[in-house]
């Protein structure tokens, strides 16, 4: 039965379908998603609003903070309890996870009220701590379109540099993860209670955040949203320079001067502290970083928004001086902010990139921390990336722990053009992306892309099913759509899903709504499946001025066919022949010549993923 299955597929292009989970099903019929893969007439999402007060100790590596969280219920149902992502706690004894950490302890939990009542949080049963999922009985039920309000008293130790924050030394501190956050309640699968194992990255509700951020004089404090006390935390000059700051050239808000001189900040309060309030409106997460041997420059990034308008952001960096390259970071990050705003312009009033702490880059809104030592190209290359995050999952609230793919492949993917724009010597567009994917593909190493990013295994299948391989995808996609077809379709997926939580369905079937195709036969074996690509040409018939050139399919994902036919003149000529062409595994591609054939080469740019390019080369026999 199986090889009937396998070969109907070679047969037929079309006959893959996507499958639809049951609760997608139930969503469709509730109307809460559609069809062409726009939000449903009765779609709903939750809010959760956050007012934070939190102190760094830089000598002791601990944060100490207190929340009041409102939650608004906005779905048809009653909820009797809330629950409680404590992501933190990955680094607390005894908990399951999937990387390597520091063993901190994780979160210590002081007080936990819910709607004016302590509660006592149980650990789950047979767990030497919290975990890092925990429930809140609620005294009282939350109606549909009715509130509450919880309030958490919370330290924790910060961890040295890990994968996603910490610190580095007593010097420079990047928090995330470091609050107690409220989880996704939704309209797919109610409660979201996936644990953080490391890996799988993160799921969160959008809201307001209101927050005091307490830190030694000296120490330049960076976050999420917007400043809202900056004559209070910064000297005068440093203030005048902040607000001085256009996109013509960099502003040195503070200088090593300034920083060596002690005049990073202003002078602080008697216990010599300094308050830094920000505020954010409807984001999903919130970070900081903070450093008394950082420096400070800004610029500012313009782009135009969809109905034509210029809008602009603000654009920060702050790092150590004498790392290399840094001084470009305010650059490159304007560059990626106004490159990147062809999808769907950035929504926020600034955006600030941290350095230090962790080997990679990590992405939160409007904030992003990006550590190692890197050459201008693998600096900017990491900043786009990082940056490519502000749309998806920032604006588009995607999964992540369920499908990284929906974010870092479109990161990727979104960086990889970007970097080509800024670099053009450094190789073609996305290359090198198809190449790390190439390497493992159709291996017993290769694991799905369509996979929870905790379940990819070893290998650096993570890097390859969630970054390299959507990215290659998409890559392709575009060329068989065409850059405005696609681009148009990207732009509308953005556009219906900005500050919502999209499945991967909404993906798809918004991408077939704007083709106006079925695109299953697309999706389904490279998002589903290994299988692999290997087109070859065996041979050329030419006459009567129509070159027929013979083309197999060596592999068992049918695509388009790109030709390119150079003739004994020098001419070009190139063809592209639809999916369709192959009713078997052999196809004939015709193309119109005048002159002698001497090669042909199957998609010249390579800009589809062909395991095998040594048999995509033709030439007559002996030549």
């Amino acid at each position: 039965m199986t090889s009937l299955i396998i070969a109907a597929l070679l047969l037929s292009p079309s006959a893959d379908t996507l499958p639809v989970p049951h609760a997608y099903q139930r969503a469709l019929q509730a109307e809460t998603r559609s069809a062409d893969g726009a939000p449903g007439a009765r779609y709903w999402q939750q809010q959760v609003d956050y007012r934070i007060q939190a102190s760094l100790d830089p000598a002791a590596t601990t944060v100490t903070g207190s929340e009041v969280i409102t939650y608004h219920n906005n779905s048809p149902n009653t909820l009797d309890r809330v629950v409680l992502d404590l992501g933190q706690n990955v680094y607390a004894p005894g908990n399951p996870r999937d990387r390597t950490v520091p063993v901190t302890g994780g979160f210590t939990l002081d007080q936990v009220v819910a709607q004016g009542t302590p509660i006592v949080l149980e650990k789950p049963r047979g767990a030497i701590s919290m975990g890092t999922v925990a429930d809140v009985p609620l005294p009282s039920p939350i109606a549909a379109g009715g509130t509450a309000e919880l309030r958490i008293d919370w330290s924790y130790v910060v961890p040295e540099g890990t994968f996603r924050g910490g610190r580095e030394g007593k010097d420079v501190f990047y928090m995330s993860q470091w609050y107690p956050q409220v989880a996704v309640y939704d309209d797919l699968r109610g409660w979201v209670r996936d644990p953080y194992m490391g890996d799988g990255e993160f799921y969160q509700e959008y809201g307001d955040f209101d927050v005091d951020l307490t830190a030694p004089a000296g120490w330049l404090v960076s976050a999420t949203g917007v400043l809202q006390n900056v004559d209070d935390v910064l000297t005068p000059d440093a203030a005048r320079r902040l607000r001085s700051t256009s996109r013509d050239g960099i502003t040195h808000v503070v200088s090593r001067a300034d920083r060596d001189a002690g005049r990073a900040t202003a002078a602080g309060g008697s216990d010599g502290t300094l308050t830094w309030h920000y505020t954010a409106e409807n984001v999903r997460d919130f970070a900081w970083g903070a450093s008394d041997r950082y420096v400070w420059d800004a610029t500012v990034a313009e782009y135009k928004r969809d109905d034509g308008s210029t809008e602009s952001a603000a654009i920060y960096s702050l790092y150590r001086p004498e790392k290399p390259n840094w001084d470009r970071s305010a650059e490159f990050a304007r560059h990626a902010i106004e490159f990147h705003s062809r999808w769907y312009s950035y929504p926020w009033p600034q955006m600030t990139v941290n350095e230090g702490v962790i080997g990679g880059g990590m992405e939160y809104p409007m904030i992003t921390i990006i550590g190692g030592g890197r050459s201008p190209q693998s600096l900017y290359g990491t900043i786009s990336h990082e940056l490519g995050h502000m749309w998806c999952p920032m604006v588009v609230g995607s999964d992540e722990r369920n499908y990284a793919w929906m974010d870092e492949g479109f990161a990727t993917f979104a960086e990889d053009m970007a970097s080509a724009s800024l670099f053009p010597d450094v190789g073609p567009e996305g290359l090198a992306t198809v190449n790390g994917y190439l390497r493992v593909a159709g291996s017993d190493d290769e694991t799905p892309s369509m996979r929870p990013a905790d379940l990819y295994g070893p290998f650096g299948n993570r890097g390859v099913a969630s970054y390299q391989k959507p990215a290659s995808v998409f890559r392709a996609l575009r060329t068989i759509l065409g850059p405005q077809l696609f681009d148009e379709a990207m732009r509308t997926y953005m556009r219906r899903w900005a500050f919502k939580h999209p499945h991967p369905l909404d993906l798809f079937h918004t991408f077939e709504d704007v083709a106006a195709e079925n695109l299953a036969w697309y999706f389904y074996p490279w998002m589903y499946t290994t299988r692999v690509m290997d087109q070859a040409v065996v041979g050329v018939v030419q006459g009567d001025g129509i070159a027929a050139v013979q083309v197999e399919d060596h592999g068992d994902i049918p695509m388009p066919v790109i030709v390119e036919v150079t003739t004994a003149s020098g001419n070009k000529v190139r063809t592209m022949a639809g999916v369709d062409v192959w009713r078997d595994k052999r196809a004939s591609i015709e193309v119109k010549v005048d002159g002698a054939v001497t090669s042909v080469v199957l998609d010249p740019e390579q800009r589809f993923p062909d395991v095998n390019r040594e048999d995509n080369r033709w030439t007559p026999t002996g030549s």
